[in-house]
């Protein structure tokens, strides 16, 4: 049984609050219970309750290794019932791969109460970067990857080199507050944050590894760049594939997102002058009445605008 601890209300995020205290998707699923559901139990857990936030995810997997049911105990803070009971719905109908597409952004506009509004404030959203961090490295685990978490970095709060890393690379951190805030590293004991911001000395310092991460990034963003300043009809398929993406996370998928559903691209193909992106939808977009037409135009009215207006987008 989770056993965050149900507070008042004290956001002016409605949705959160009825989440915390009115949590779905939580708790623990038995063998016999994925066996009535004609699937098999993966298991997951995550973090640790000594660093203040454990995980177990529960996943009932059918013969298409679909998730039918998931469900989430959570050992923590209350506000993360909320993040979880988002979480398990967000997770359901889809394959380990598909889950390791999810978006942390995509996560946390399900969770808003006003579209253009972030369901937390910065400094919180170190709730919805654990639980997507916490859901890839569940596929990961089904999929038999090995996960290096490297060095704990953060001896009070547990956290890794890995996770570090990886909540640089998640949102494009490039300031020592912003990767104390998303991840709770050096937020209690400062001593690993730089040389001398704490009692004791630290093994690794986050500036360094900011410093580091940053110019990985900043590299890959340079090639990224030089995609993207491509004209679109002079890139070729994985070019085009990028750039499609890219384009989609940025306008798109946080609107589908919003109502229940995502999409995936299956295949990109040139036929003639035309660019044809064969999609599947994913979650409530599939099999949504609108989903092949307004949704449908809507993403490739979107794609036309913002790349090239001989762009068709085909449903299968």
């Amino acid at each position: 049984m989770s056993k965050a601890r149900v507070l008042p209300q004290t956001r002016d995020n409605f949705k959160i609050d009825s989440l915390a205290n009115r949590p779905q998707n939580i708790g623990a699923i038995s063998e016999e219970e994925a066996k009535g559901l004609g699937g098999e139990l993966f298991v997951y857990s995550y973090g640790s309750c000594k660093g203040g936030l454990a995980l177990n995810i529960y996943w009932v997997l059918n013969g298409e290794q679909r998730v039918i049911d998931c469900k989430i105990e959570v050992f923590g803070e209350n506000d993360m019932l909320a993040v979880a009971s988002i979480a398990g719905l967000v997770a359901k109908n889809k394959n380990p791969d598909e889950i390791l597409d999810l978006k942390e952004k995509g996560l946390e506009y399900f969770l808003r109460e006003n579209p253009n509004k972030p369901a937390f404030a910065p400094s919180k959203r170190f709730f919805t970067n654990v639980m997507i961090d916490a859901l890839q490295c569940c596929a990961k685990a089904y999929k038999g990857e090995e996960i290096d978490e490297g060095d704990i970095v953060d001896s009070f709060t547990g956290a890794t080199m890995r996770f570090i890393k990886e909540s640089i690379k998640r949102f494009d951190i490039d300031n020592l507050q912003d990767l104390v805030d998303y991840t709770r590293a050096g937020a209690y004991d400062k001593s690993c944050q730089y040389p001398g911001a704490g009692d004791s000395l630290s093994k690794h310092y986050l500036t360094d590894i900011l410093r580091e991460t940053r110019i990985e990034l900043d590299e890959a963003k340079k090639a990224a760049k030089m995609v993207v300043d491509k004209p679109f009809k002079e890139m070729n398929i994985e070019e085009k594939r990028v750039a499609i993406e890219a384009t989609i996370d940025k306008y798109i998928r946080h609107m589908l997102v919003m109502d229940g559903g995502d999409m995936e691209i299956l295949d990109i193909k040139n036929n003639g002058e035309n660019t044809d992106i064969y999609i599947r939808y994913l979650g409530a977009c599939n099999g949504c009445a609108s989903a092949s037409t307004g949704t449908l135009f809507a993403i490739e009215g979107i794609l036309k605008q913002k790349l090239d207006d001989k762009i068709r987008v085909i449903p299968l």
